[in-house]
C-alpha cells in the first residue's frame, strides 16, 4: 500500500527492517520465531521468511486421516497390527507443480537413472522422474527388502554421480579434512554448499533456494515443492531413498553433517548443512503412518503385505 502511494523506498526499508528482525529472532529463539511467523500468516510472502520448515502453509486444506482396513491384509499376514492400526497422515492437498527441466537436469537425471539401474538391475520404460520412481518403487517392494538396503543403494548411486574425484576435493576445501584429520568444516562450507546445491540437485527435487537453518545461520536450503515427493506421493521413498542416504553420504563421504527435513503437508523440504540430524524414529516431523494417497501402500495392501511404510 505504501509502495502504491509512491513510497517505494520507504516500503523497501520497512521490508528490510522486518527481514532483519526475523533474522535476529530466529537466532535468539527459534520457538518464538515460529510463533511470530505463524501469526503473520499470509501478510508476509513465504519466500521472504528466513526458515519455513515449521511454519503452517496459509490456505493449505488438511484432509481427514483415514484408517487402514487391516482385514484386507488377512489375519495370518497382519504381523505388525500397530503399524496398520495407526492413522494415515493426510497427503498434500496443494496443487501439483509442473516442472521445467534444463539440459543439465535432463543429463543428470539420465546418468542417475543408469546408476540406479546398475545398483538394482531394474530398468523402467517410463521417461524422466516417473521412470526413476518406478525403479525405486520396484526395489522397495522386493520381498525381504529393508530400509538399510535402500539407503545403501542410493548412497552408492550418489557416490557414482559425484565420481571418485569430487569427495576428496570437497573434504579438503569444505570439510577441512587433511591427511586424515578433520580441522573443519571451514566457516564457508555450509553456506557455500547451500548456494551451489540447487544447480546440481534440481533434477531430483525441483527448484530450491538458500535460506537459514533453525539456528538462524546461513547454510540452509529450502526445496519449494519437492519433485521427488510430489510425483511419488510416498513417505517411504522420500525417507529411505532420499533423506537418509543423503544425510549419510554427506556425513560419511563429504565430512559435513546434514539434516533433511521433508514437510509432507506442503511437500517443501528443508536441507540444513552443518546441522546434525536426529534419529528418524524420534523425529516428530516424520509421521508414523503412511500418506493417505500413497500408491506404494496400495500395492502393499494388494500384496497382503504387512510391512510398515518406513
Amino acid at each position: 500500500e505504501i509502495e502504491a502511494q509512491g513510497g517505494r523506498d520507504q516500503a523497501r526499508g520497512l521490508v528490510n527492517e522486518r527481514r532483519k528482525l526475523l533474522h535476529q529472532l530466529i537466532q535468539h529463539d527459534y520457538t518464538a520465531y515460529v510463533r511470530a511467523a505463524t501469526a503473520l500468516g499470509g501478510l508476509v510472502d513465504r519466500n521472504d521468511l528466513p526458515n519455513v520448515q515449521d511454519i503452517p502453509y496459509e490456505g493449505r486444506t488438511r484432509k481427514q486421516p483415514q484408517k487402514v482396513d487391516i482385514s484386507l491384509l488377512g489375519k495370518s499376514r497382519a504381523l505388525d497390527r500397530a503399524a496398520y492400526d495407526a492413522e494415515l497422515f493426510p497427503s498434500c492437498s496443494l496443487p501439483n507443480v509442473t516442472y521445467t527441466e534444463s539440459l543439465l537436469d535432463k543429463a543428470l537425471l539420465s546418468i542417475f537413472r543408469k546408476l540406479v539401474e546398475k545398483e538394482t538391475g531394474f530398468q523402467s520404460e517410463k521417461e524422466g522422474i516417473l521412470g526413476l520412481l518406478e525403479q525405486g518403487r520396484e526395489y522397495l517392494l522386493r520381498p525381504g527388502q529393508t530400509a538399510e538396503a535402500q539407503n545403501r543403494m542410493v548412497y552408492n548411486t550418489l557416490a557414482g554421480l559425484l565420481t571418485p574425484v569430487m569427495p576428496p576435493f570437497y573434504k579438503v576445501f569444505m570439510s577441512g579434512i587433511i591427511a586424515g584429520k578433520q580441522l573443519g568444516p571451514w566457516p564457508w562450507a555450509a553456506w557455500l554448499t547451500s548456494f551451489v546445491t540447487p544447480t546440481f540437485f534440481g533434477f531430483l527435487v525441483g527448484p530450491s533456494r538458500p535460506n537459514r537453518r533453525k539456528d538462524g545461520q546461513l547454510g540452509g536450503l529450502v526445496v519449494e515443492k519437492c519433485k521427488f515427493l510430489q510425483e511419488s506421493g510416498c513417505k517411504s521413498l522420500c525417507v529411505n531413498q532420499c533423506k537418509l542416504p543423503a544425510q549419510q553420504f554427506f556425513a560419511q563421504e563429504l565430512g559435513l553433517s546434514l539434516t533433511v527435513t521433508p514437510n509432507f503437508e506442503t511437500q517443501e523440504c528443508q536441507w540444513s548443512f552443518g546441522e546434525h540430524p536426529v534419529d528418524v524414529a524420534k523425529d516428530p516431523r516424520i509421521p508414523r503412518g503412511c500418506l493417505t494417497e500413497c500408491p506404494t501402500r496400495e500395492v502393499l495392501v494388494s500384496m497382503r503385505e504387512s510391512r510398515s511404510c518406513v
